[in-house]
């Protein structure tokens, strides 16, 4: 069988790496980073075989026209991003290896335990992938699973749609055969507003729901998250909040334990933010 030995929840804000870079950074931010090389040693240490990496598409290979709920790639590499992001945010260049037998079995697997997921041989994979990989693994050496969520294109799957989806991915990994080491990464973002009224200012555009979705991972009160994540409330933490999802399917993959770790630095000019679930454990 699998033996599941990571669990990493990561933002995956694309002016992040350019910020860092600034002669001028703030300091919470390289505090930030700071924690996030100590996330690259960890993944080290745990040294798994596979990446599973949860995020979504921003609109750049999927629309509004054409998009299935939860999509998983088994094409044989992951590239990205976008040329338009590499040019315009100066994003780092990734490319690796999928590991396409997992993928066939995530697929595969998905019917017996109550869930249907679209798949694709033909993608690229956007910033919401590469940002997070280049700080956590940017040897380029672990092939992944990308799995894109539905969190831009209404109707959205609800947040118990998620969780369920992370409960599911935990039964097909714990049932997996082969004996491979799997993590997980699942990336997202807190309260944000994109191209709206509240994007820049002081601060995110919605405090209160940063400190209660956090608190509430902390605690691992499924109940209480699915109730907070609300598509009307998360709407009104954020035009583009809807991010968030991709963490209540960290909890679900977690059978609803609290994380170990939740770590949120926000700042004038971006947020930096994270979740951890202890299942880190060294290879022998």
């Amino acid at each position: 069988m699998a033996e599941l030995v990571d669990i990493i929840g990561v933002t995956h804000n694309p002016f992040l790496p350019g910020l860092l870079k600034a002669p001028n950074a703030e300091q919470a931010l390289l505090d930030g980073a700071a924690d996030y090389e100590g996330l690259h040693q960890r993944l080290a240490k745990a040294r798994p075989d596979v990446l599973i990496c949860v995020a979504s598409d921003h609109l750049n290979q999927w629309f509004m026209n054409n998009m299935p709920p939860f999509i998983v790639g088994k094409a044989p590499r992951a590239v990205g991003p976008f040329p338009h992001e590499e040019r315009g945010w100066g994003l780092t260049h990734y490319d690796v290896e999928v590991d396409t037998d997992v993928a066939k079995h995530v697929l595969r697997s998905a019917p017996d335990v109550g869930i249907d997921l679209a798949f694709s041989d033909e993608f690229l994979i956007d910033h919401s992938f590469t940002v997070p990989l280049n700080f956590l693994r940017p040897e380029m050496d672990i092939p992944i699973v990308p799995i894109w969520t539905n969190v831009m294109a209404p109707p959205l799957p609800p947040a118990r749609r998620f969780f369920q989806i992370g409960q599911a991915l935990r039964r097909i990994i714990d049932d997996m055969p082969g004996g491979k080491r799997v993590g997980v990464v699942s990336s997202g973002h807190l309260s944000v507003e994109v191209g709206g009224p509240r994007m820049g200012g002081t601060s995110a555009p919605d405090l209160d729901f940063d400190r209660r979705v956090m608190d509430l991972m902390g605690k691992g009160d499924p109940e209480a998250l699915l109730a907070e994540a609300s598509a009307e409330r998360l709407l009104k933490a954020g035009n583009v909040a809807f991010g968030f999802l991709n963490y209540v399917l960290l909890l679900g993959l977690a059978n609803g334990e609290a994380a170990q770790t939740a770590a949120h630095f926000n700042k004038t000019t971006a947020t930096v933010n994270y979740f951890l679930w202890d299942y880190a454990t060294s290879a022998t």
